[in-house]
């Protein structure tokens, strides 16, 4: 458990935007958590303690002014060893502290069926090809961008739904709709005006500094 706690606070809690919807892995680990402290309470509330008759118990020195209170009696020793998941449930819980938290940090977007990683570096000027290849890779870049910062995606959606589902939690909708517009444009219509590229850099800039 000290394993998975040091490794939080050296990784560090961000303070960036997450969504309202809690992430499956999330919703586990705090059922674990709770099941294991409602299980460790009960435990000390309902155990019997057990005593060992092996070995003498310890004696207790009172203070004299509480001598005459017959407490400088033998005091018996009780010792009851843990059950086995007891020690166990701590170990999957830290388990699973760090495994989340790697997730996070190595996760990745899974954009139209291909692999893409989010390059905060990316501008247009810096991508190789026509002017629709460009546009296209900027929107993955900023869908890759998203999911890093913690917003929903699945890979079943297609780009209207995935804007729609951002809808009530992200900021700048205006630009993000503007560059899915185009994104379809050029990957569909397969041209694109001088204005259309024009917006989409705009649109690409100003989602930028807020994935950055």
């Amino acid at each position: 458990m000290s394993i998975a706690l040091r490794f939080l606070f050296e990784t560090g809690i961000s303070g960036e935007r997450l969504p309202r919807k809690k992430s499956k892995w999330r919703n586990v680990a705090e059922f674990i958590t709770l099941f294991a402290l409602v299980v460790a309470v009960y435990l000390i509330l309902t155990a019997k303690p057990r005593y060992l008759p092996r070995g003498e118990a310890p004696l207790i020195r009172y203070p004299k002014w509480i001598m005459s209170f017959g407490l400088n009696q033998t005091v018996m020793v009780y010792y009851k060893p843990l059950p086995l998941y007891m020690y166990v449930i701590p170990l999957l819980i830290a388990a699973l502290i760090v495994l989340t938290a790697v997730k996070r940090r190595r996760k990745h977007a899974v954009v139209m069926g291909e692999l893409h990683r989010f390059n905060p570096q990316m501008t247009f000027d810096t991508i190789e090809g026509t002017p629709e290849e460009r546009i296209i890779k900027m929107y993955k870049n900023v869908v890759a961008g998203l999911v890093l910062k913690g917003y929903p995606y699945q890979k079943s959606w297609t780009h209207w739904e995935h804007e729609e589902k951002l809808r009530n939690i992200f900021e700048d909708l205006e630009d993000l709709h503007a560059l899915t517009r185009i994104f379809e444009k050029a990957k569909y219509a397969k041209k694109l005006s001088g204005e259309d590229i024009d917006i989409a850099k705009k649109s690409y800039d100003n989602l930028m500094k807020f994935l950055r």
